[in-house]
C-alpha cells in the first residue's frame, strides 16, 4: 500500500496520495493527480509507480549525490522553475504581453492596456484617435486574457471591409490566428455539427465576423444563447443606437455584449454629435451605469472610457509626440473641353436620377451617384465608367438582371473589401431604366456622344498639375516620398499611364484591393526602408498600413465624400514615428458643385478641430451625415452648390453646438498622457518587461530544455538560431527543424522576416509542459555561497480566485527552512532559485540528515507560508472591494433612478384609471417592468458578491531543493 503524501505517478500522470482504503477485496487509492484533481480509483484497474524522488529512495543515495546527479540535478531543478515561472503568468499589476509581441509598444499604448487589466472587468471603449494604435492595444489586451486563461471563446465583429486586416494584424503583431465566420464557415459547421447545434457556442473558438453578416435574423436566437470570454467590436460607433427603433446591428452589438465576460469597443469617432449612439456605447459596457433619465457624468464616463487625441500626448522632453499638420485644397480650373464633359455628365446623371426616382429603382439612382462621383475624380475614370455602361446595355440591352449578394449588402450601405467593391460597383453602373427600344437607343446615344467627349480629353488638367507638382518637388527635394491617394482603380491605372514617361516613373509603387497581404507588407517596407519615392494607392491602403518613417507629404488626388475615409488616409503618415510636419495637398476641379460643398466642409472640420483639438470628432458628428444624399439631391433639382452648403453648414453648426456642450462637461474631451503618466506606466514596464525572465534566459531555457529530449539549438548568424526540435517536442511527432528565428524582440521588429520565438510560442508552451510533466528536476541539490547553514527550499505555488473561479493572482513562493533552527526565509529562497550552484562534492551524512528532517522543515515551511497567503489575501481583498464597492453604489443609483422613474408611470396610469380610464394593461406592464428590474438588480448583486470574493486555493510545493553551504 502507499503512505498518506507520497509522491507517486498514476498511469503516468504526477500525484500525490492521499489515502489507501479497502472495499471487500478491492483496494482503492485516493491521490490528487495533476491537472486532475482529487480522484479515487481502483488499484488493480490503473498503473501506479512510486516516483523517483521518494524519500527513501534519495536516503539511500545520500552518499552519492551531487549537484550534477540525475535523482538531483541542479540543472534539471532551475529548468523546472523555469518552466514554472513560463506557465505562472497571474501576477498583480504586471503585463505579460510586453515579451510575447514583436510589435513596437509605446508606453501610452501600455497605459492603456495597463488601465483596462487592472480594472474589475475587462470592459471598456478604447476611443483613442486615428493612428493612435487601437488595433495594437486590442490585441494586447487579448494577449493578457490569453495568459491568464480567459480567452477560450473570442469574437471580432467588425465591419466587412476591415476582416482580412484583423486576421493580417493579429497574425502579424500577435501570432493570433483567427477564423473569419462567413457563410463558407457557418455552412461548414452545420454540416460537421448538424443543423440542430449551435455553431457559435462552442469551445476555442478565435472568429473574426462582419456586423453586416452577424445582424443576420437567423443567427439572432443562437446567439442569444452563446457566450464569449471576449468581444471586441470594431468602428463601434457604427452600432450605436440612434432614433426609437433600434437597427439590427446594434441589436445585435448589445446581444453579443452583455453575453460576454471581457469587452473591447473601440472607435476613435464615439460621438456623433447627437449623444444617444454614445450613450448607448457606454450601456453596452456597463448597462447598469446610468439610468434611463439621467445625465452622464464624466465620472462615470471615466469609469469605462479610455481616451487620447494626437494632441494630448507629450514625450519624456515634454514635447508633443505627434508632429502639427498641414491641410491645404489646391484647386484647379477646367479647360473648355473639360467643363463641356462635366456639364454633359451631370445632365445624363440628373435625367437618369430622377426617372430612377420616379419609378423607385433606387440601385440605379445609386448608380448614377458613383457615375457622378468618377466624373470629379478624373477624365479616366468617367471615361473608363462611360464605356463599361454603354458596353453594358449594347450587349444586355437594359434588361433587369439580379445582384450579387455583394452588391445588395453595398446598396444597403454596408462597407465591402475594395476588390468585392469595385465588383459590387461595376454591376450597378451597368443598369438602366426598364423601358422601350426609343428610351434604350435614346440613353445608348447619349452615352455615345459623352464617351466621345471624354475621348477628346487624352489627359485632364488636374492630372497635368499634379504631375508638375510631383517633378518639381522630386528635382528640389531628391529625398522626399509622396503618398497619392486616389479613390478609384481606373484613376489610377489612368495615373500609371500618364506617369510612364516620367524619369521617377521607375520609382512608382502601387497598392489597391488585389495587392496580397504579402505583397502589400513587402510594399509597405521599400517604401519606408527602399528607395521607391513614390507610392499610388486606392483606399486598400488607406487602413493598416504604416507610412509615416521617411514620408510626410500626401497628395489626395480627389476628395472622397467620406470625411472618414480622408482622416484614416491622412493617417497612415500622420501617426506615431512621425518627425516632421505632415503635408496634406487635396487637388480638385474648381467652379464644380461638389467642389464648393467639400471646401465649406473641410474650412468646417479643420476650424471645429483646432477648437477642440480632435479631428475625430469633427468627424464622428458627421458620420451619419449622408453627403451622397445631399449633392445627388442638389444634382437632382440643378439647384445651385451655395444651398446646399447653407444646408450643410446649418447641420453642421447644429452638431457643433451639441458636440461643444460634451466637450464643456468633460465627457469625452482627451486625457492627457504627461510626464506623470509616462513615469506611472514606466514603473509597470520595468517590473513586466522581464516577467518571463530575459531574452537570454528564454533562450538558455530552449537551449537546455531542447538537449533534455534529445534536440538542439544551433546558432546561425547574429541573433539567428535554427531549432532543432525533437519528436516529443514537435506538433507534428517526428523531428523537425525550425528557422532562422531570434529571441530579441528589437532584431524581429526590424527583421519582419525573421520568426521570433516569443515566451508563449506553440513550441515553448510545449516544451515547458513536457518539463513538468516529467520527473526530473522536482528534487534538486545546490551548494552556494549565500547560504551558511544546510536547510531545503520549497517552492510554493500560491494562487487566489475570486468566486468567480478567474484566477486573481498565482504565483511561485520560495521558503528556504535552515536545518540547525528551522526558520524559514523567503528572501533566501528567491535567492537560491536565482543563484547557480557550485559544482563541488557535498556531504552525504549532511544530505541524508536533511532527507529524514524533510517533514520537520516542511512543517515550518507551511506555517510560514500560512503568514505569507493572509497577508497577500488581505492585500488583494483591499483592492477588491474598493472596485466593488464603487459598482455597487453604481447599482444603487441605477436601481433607485429606475424604479422611481417605472414607479411614475404606475402612479400616472392609476390616477387616469381612478378616472374611469381603463389602464389595467399598462399598470401591469409597468409593474412587469418592475418586477424584470429588480431580477436583473438582484443578478447583479450576486454577481458583484461573487466578485468580490477572495478564495485562497492550498499552496502546493511543486519542487524542493536540498541546500548546502560551500565547504
Amino acid at each position: 500500500m502507499y503512505d498518506s503524501g507520497q509522491h507517486v505517478h498514476i498511469d503516468g500522470h504526477p500525484a500525490e496520495v492521499i489515502c489507501t482504503y479497502s472495499v471487500g477485496d478491492l483496494q482503492y487509492l485516493r491521490a490528487y493527480i495533476k491537472d486532475v484533481g482529487v480522484k479515487t480509483v481502483a488499484l488493480r484497474d490503473v498503473e501506479v509507480e512510486e516516483a523517483d524522488d521518494s524519500i527513501a529512495t534519495l536516503t539511500e543515495k545520500a552518499a552519492e549525490l551531487h549537484p550534477r546527479h540525475e535523482a538531483v540535478s541542479a540543472d534539471r531543478f532551475d529548468l523546472r522553475i523555469e518552466a514554472l515561472n513560463l506557465t505562472i503568468a497571474h501576477e498583480q499589476g504586471k503585463l505579460l504581453s510586453i515579451s510575447n509581441s514583436p510589435a513596437r509598444l509605446e508606453p501610452y499604448q501600455l497605459a492603456c492596456v495597463n488601465e483596462v487589466m487592472q480594472s474589475l472587468r475587462q470592459r471598456a471603449l478604447i476611443a483613442d484617435d486615428v493612428g493612435l494604435g487601437k488595433t495594437i492595444e486590442a490585441g494586447l489586451i487579448l494577449k493578457e486574457l490569453q495568459a491568464r486563461n480567459r480567452s477560450d471563446r473570442v469574437l471580432f465583429v467588425v465591419p466587412a471591409h476591415l476582416q482580412k486586416k484583423w486576421v493580417r494584424d493579429m497574425d502579424r503583431f500577435f501570432d493570433l490566428d483567427l477564423t473569419v465566420a462567413d457563410r463558407t464557415w457557418v455552412d461548414g459547421e452545420r454540416r460537421r455539427l448538424g443543423d440542430e447545434a449551435n455553431i457559435w457556442n462552442q469551445d476555442n473558438l478565435q472568429l473574426v465576423t462582419s456586423m453586416a453578416f452577424l445582424r443576420q435574423d437567423g443567427f439572432q436566437s443562437a446567439l442569444e444563447e452563446a457566450f464569449w470570454d471576449v468581444v471586441v467590436i470594431d468602428e463601434a460607433h457604427k452600432a450605436g443606437k440612434r432614433g426609437e427603433t433600434p437597427s439590427k446591428t446594434s441589436q445585435m452589438a448589445e446581444r453579443v455584449a452583455h453575453n460576454s465576460e471581457s469587452l473591447l469597443l473601440l472607435s476613435a469617432t464615439p460621438h456623433d454629435g447627437k449623444g444617444e449612439g454614445f450613450r448607448s456605447l457606454i450601456s453596452y459596457i456597463d448597462p447598469f451605469l446610468v439610468a434611463e433619465d439621467r445625465d452622464l457624468t464624466r465620472e462615470m464616463v471615466q469609469r469605462v472610457m479610455i481616451r487620447r487625441g494626437k494632441t494630448t500626448i507629450f514625450d519624456e522632453n515634454g514635447e508633443r509626440l505627434f508632429p502639427n499638420r498641414d491641410v491645404q485644397t489646391l484647386e484647379v480650373s477646367m479647360s473648355p473641353a473639360e467643363k463641356q464633359l462635366y456639364v454633359g455628365v451631370t445632365e445624363y446623371v440628373r435625367d437618369v436620377y430622377n426617372q430612377s426616382d420616379q419609378l423607385n429603382q433606387p440601385a440605379i439612382g445609386f448608380a448614377m451617384a458613383l457615375m457622378q462621383k468618377r466624373l470629379v475624380s478624373s477624365v479616366g475614370a468617367i471615361r473608363a465608367t462611360l464605356r463599361r455602361r454603354l458596353q453594358g446595355l449594347l450587349t444586355e440591352g437594359g434588361t433587369d438582371q439580379e445582384l450579387s449578394r455583394d452588391a445588395r449588402v453595398y446598396l444597403e450601405g454596408d462597407d465591402l473589401e475594395e476588390e468585392a467593391r469595385e465588383a459590387a460597383e461595376r454591376e450597378l453602373e451597368r443598369l438602366t431604366i426598364p423601358s422601350g427600344d426609343a428610351a434604350l437607343q435614346a440613353e445608348i446615344d447619349t452615352l455615345q456622344e459623352l464617351v466621345a467627349l471624354a475621348e477628346k480629353i487624352p489627359v485632364d488638367t488636374k492630372t497635368q498639375k499634379v504631375k508638375r507638382y510631383i517633378q518639381q518637388l522630386f528635382e528640389k527635394h531628391l529625398e522626399e516620398k509622396v503618398l497619392l491617394f486616389t479613390e478609384y482603380r481606373d484613376t489610377l491605372e489612368y495615373l500609371l499611364d500618364e506617369f510612364a514617361d516620367q524619369p521617377w516613373a521607375e520609382e512608382i509603387l502601387v497598392i489597391h484591393g488585389d495587392v496580397s497581404k504579402d505583397e502589400r507588407q513587402e510594399i509597405e517596407d521599400e517604401f519606408n526602408f527602399g528607395e521607391p519615392r513614390l507610392l499610388l494607392a486606392t483606399d486598400a491602403a488607406s487602413e493598416g498600413i504604416d507610412l509615416q518613417h521617411r514620408c510626410h507629404i500626401m497628395v489626395n488626388y480627389e476628395l472622397p465624400w467620406n470625411p472618414n475615409r480622408l482622416e484614416q488616409r491622412i493617417g497612415r503618415i500622420h501617426r506615431y514615428g512621425q518627425e516632421k510636419e505632415v503635408k496634406v495637398w487635396n487637388f480638385q476641379f474648381d467652379g464644380t458643385r461638389e467642389s464648393e460643398i467639400f471646401e465649406l466642409l473641410q474650412e468646417k472640420v479643420e476650424r471645429i478641430r483646432s477648437q477642440v483639438g480632435s479631428t475625430a470628432d469633427v468627424l464622428g458628428m458627421l458620420d451619419d451625415v449622408n453627403l451622397d444624399k445631399l449633392i445627388m439631391r442638389s444634382v437632382q433639382n440643378n439647384e445651385p452648390a451655395s444651398a446646399t452648403a447653407k444646408e450643410l453648414a446649418e447641420l453642421i453648426e447644429e452638431r457643433e453646438t451639441t458636440l461643444m456642450q460634451w466637450y464643456d462637461r468633460s465627457l469625452i474631451d482627451p486625457t492627457t498622457f504627461d510626464e506623470e503618466s509616462r513615469e506611472r506606466i514606466q514603473a509597470v514596464m520595468d517590473d513586466s518587461e522581464d516577467i518571463f525572465g530575459t531574452e537570454a534566459d528564454i533562450r538558455e531555457f530552449v537551449e537546455h530544455g531542447l538537449e533534455l529530449f534529445g534536440g538542439h539549438l544551433e546558432k546561425s548568424g547574429n541573433q539567428l538560431y535554427t531549432l532543432h526540435i525533437p519528436s516529443p517536442i514537435s506538433e507534428t511527432g517526428v523531428s523537425e527543424e525550425r528557422g532562422p528565428i531570434t529571441f530579441s524582440r528589437e532584431f524581429a521588429r526590424n527583421h519582419k522576416e525573421i520568426d521570433y520565438l516569443s515566451p508563449d510560442d506553440p513550441m515553448i508552451t510545449k516544451l515547458r509542459e513536457r518539463i513538468l510533466t516529467d520527473d526530473g528536476g522536482t528534487v534538486g541539490l545546490k551548494l552556494l555561497t549565500a547560504v551558511e547553514d544546510p536547510g531545503i527550499t520549497f517552492v510554493y505555488r500560491v494562487a487566489f480566485e475570486d468566486g468567480t473561479g478567474k484566477t486573481l493572482r498565482e504565483e511561485l513562493v520560495p521558503v528556504y527552512v535552515d536545518l540547525p533552527n528551522g526558520n524559514p526565509r523567503q528572501p533566501l529562497g528567491e535567492q537560491v532559485l536565482t543563484t547557480d550552484t557550485i559544482q563541488a562534492k557535498p556531504n552525504g551524512d549532511t544530505i541524508r540528515q536533511l532527507l529524514l528532517e524533510r517533514d520537520r522543515l516542511e512543517t515550518e515551511a507551511e506555517r510560514y507560508i500560512a503568514k505569507i497567503i493572509g497577508s497577500l489575501q488581505a492585500e488583494i481583498e483591499s483592492v477588491r472591494t474598493a472596485d466593488v464597492t464603487q459598482e455597487r453604489e453604481d447599482l444603487e443609483d441605477y436601481a433607485a433612478a429606475e424604479r422611481e422613474r417605472i414607479e411614475s408611470f404606475i402612479e400616472q396610469y392609476e390616477v387616469q384609471a381612478e378616472a374611469g380610464k381603463d389602464m389595467t394593461i399598462s399598470i401591469r406592464n409597468q409593474r412587469n417592468r418592475l418586477a424584470q428590474l429588480e431580477a436583473r438588480i438582484k443578478k447583479r448583486q450576486e454577481e458583484l458578491n461573487r466578485r468580490e470574493q477572495v478564495v485562497s486555493i492550498a499552496p502546493e510545493i511543486e519542487a524542493y531543493c536540498l541546500t548546502l553551504p560551500v565547504g
